[in-house]
């Protein structure tokens, strides 16, 4: 494993050789410990395959990535750490250096069954994670490092619990949380602790519903936690046709969003579906 860059403080000499200070504003906190490096490339199914690193940083995990992967691209969006990532990636010509930031990022130009893997700055896990959902025809995978809490709420059943973006995501992945990472693993150490999950894509999706339905049928039922489903899905439609899809679906209209399971969002996403095209 890369040993060198897994030490604090080679970290802190080579960003020094480079003139380089962290910004806190781009949530910049390298891994430092091989047991997470090994639990995240272990994660990774890319063994032939072409994998996506957000977030390449100095290069410590995307030298491991690119002994296994047939093809990598490396993504990082500080112009100022290039350097020392092209130094080090110089001897492994199945890597491609983009100086670009994912979130924007067209995905299908870089392949049609991407692995993409990261520790990402807490700051863009949820674009990330909604550019996973949009682009889910090319995304086969996801290996991230993230926010403890965004993990628990990602992984959470419906309730109280539940996350939009969780529910989401497990509509088209299947979602697991490999192992829990405490702060002190990284450099400089993050307020909190992360979780490593992977996404897996689905066969099928668990809905049956056209996908723009759904997403505006989760949206307005996770917006206003506080609110019936009644009156939180009125942002959607006129309450006549809101009651009628309701009943329609069998679901209480005085529960609250978040209880819903994916096959009643699903039935109630294609059932306004139905109503708004009569």
């Amino acid at each position: 494993m890369s040993e060198r860059l897994t030490s604090p403080s080679v970290v802190r000499a080579e960003l020094a050789a480079h003139g380089i200070q962290l910004q806190k504003n781009l949530g910049q906190h390298f891994l430092v410990d091989d047991n997470t490096l090994r639990a995240i490339v272990a994660a990774c199914d890319v063994a032939g395959g072409t994998v996506v690193e957000v977030g390449a940083g100095i290069g410590t995990l995307t030298v491991e990535l690119a002994r296994r992967a047939e093809r990598l691209f490396a993504v990082e969006l500080d112009r100022r750490l290039l350097p020392p990532l092209r130094a080090r990636m110089a001897g492994h010509p199945n890597c491609e250096i983009l100086h670009a930031d994912a979130r924007t990022l067209t995905l299908s130009s870089l392949g049609d069954r991407l692995s993409l893997v990261g520790n990402l700055p807490y700051g863009i896990t949820s674009d990330i994670a909604l550019k996973v959902i949009r682009e889910r025809h090319v995304v086969a995978e996801g290996v991230f490092l993230v926010q403890k809490e965004v993990g628990a709420r990602w992984a959470a059943p419906p309730g109280p619990g539940a996350s939009r973006l969780g529910v989401h995501l497990r509509a088209y992945y299947d979602l697991c949380i490999l192992r829990h990472v405490p702060r002190t693993v990284f450099y400089p150490p993050p307020e909190v602790g992360s979780a490593l999950i992977r996404l897996v894509r689905r066969a099928e999706p668990r809905i049956a519903s056209p996908a723009q339905a759904f997403e505006r049928v989760l949206g307005a039922a996770f917006a206003t936690r506080r609110k019936t489903l009644r009156r939180s899905l009125r942002t959607l439609a006129p309450a006549s046709e809101i009651d009628t899809a309701l009943k329609a679906a069998g679901i209480d209209g005085q529960r609250r969003g978040e209880t819903l399971t994916f096959e009643e969002l699903d039935a109630l996403a294609q059932r306004l579906g139905q109503e708004r095209h009569r």
